[in-house]
């Protein structure tokens, strides 16, 4: 998909209860974390959940300046600790798109659920466990690329892969200790790097986290997306002249916090 991506996470698991938060600024995508806490009795349906940040969503999309780019959002849950059959109930419902955050819990999970489920990788990967994750057949993307030399391991290991995996840069856009990716200074030459790599795997856009409340990360994202576009000159590849950044993609990882007392 084309565009920016914002990625944000909520909660569908039906053990939570809802709040009301109002949406933060995104462009295309939003992750909707999924989460379990067995202390809390069953109150919502995983379906009534999707559909309840579905709809917020949608009326974030009515809304303002923003109203373009939210009518291009993705959500992809984030499944991480959630038992397969919660998993299933969110895809019968229609959601397609998951986000795991360790490889072996998606390895699991991948080899029960509908092959129709597309993964992402949305965790720290260690390059000792690039090829077990790429045999996950469904798996379209991994977005924790943080270095050269895992980028090189991915494509190495994609080879073997009909479709073309995509990659996103992990940027720290909030200079935090405990998180991984690149600086933005560091961003573009990586770009570069994997650009360049083999056609089984495309660079598909930045990822970032954020520091909690700080919802300037994404502009900052935004606005790093914008120059490394421009520097890669994306304009010889057939993208609209008005829209010369558009291909790359921006994933803004946001937790809504809850607790389980």
């Amino acid at each position: 998909m084309a565009g920016a991506t914002g990625v944000l996470r909520g909660r569908l698991d039906p053990r939570y209860s809802e709040r009301r938060r109002p949406l933060p600024t995104v462009s295309v995508a939003v992750l909707a974390a999924v989460w379990a806490c067995n202390l809390l009795p069953k109150v919502f349906s995983v379906s009534e959940s999707l559909r309840s940040v579905r709809a917020r969503i949608a009326a974030a999309g009515r809304r303002g300046s923003q109203r373009e780019m939210l009518q291009r959002v993705r959500l992809i849950a984030v499944s991480k600790f959630i038992p397969s059959d919660l998993v299933k109930e969110a895809h019968d419902a229609g959601q397609v798109d998951f986000g795991e955050n360790y490889v072996q819990e998606l390895l699991e999970k991948s080899a029960t659920l509908p092959q129709t489920i597309r993964w992402h990788f949305i965790g720290r990967l260690q390059s000792n466990k690039v090829k077990k994750l790429l045999d996950v057949p469904n798996l379209v993307s991994i977005e924790t690329v943080d270095s050269a030399a895992l980028a090189e391991r991915i494509a190495a290991a994609a080879t073997h892969r009909e479709q073309v995996l995509d990659l996103s840069i992990q940027v720290d856009t909030s200079n935090e200790a405990t998180k991984g990716g690149v600086s933005p200074d560091a961003a573009l030459p990586l770009a570069e790097h994997v650009a360049a790599l083999s056609p089984h795997v495309r660079l598909a856009g930045l990822m970032t986290i954020g520091a909690p409340g700080d919802l300037s990360a994404f502009e900052r994202l935004h606005q790093l997306r914008h120059r490394i576009a421009q520097q890669l000159q994306v304009r010889s590849q057939g993208v609209p002249r008005e829209y010369p950044d558009e291909w790359l993609e921006l994933r803004w990882i946001r937790s809504w916090k809850k607790s389980c007392s």
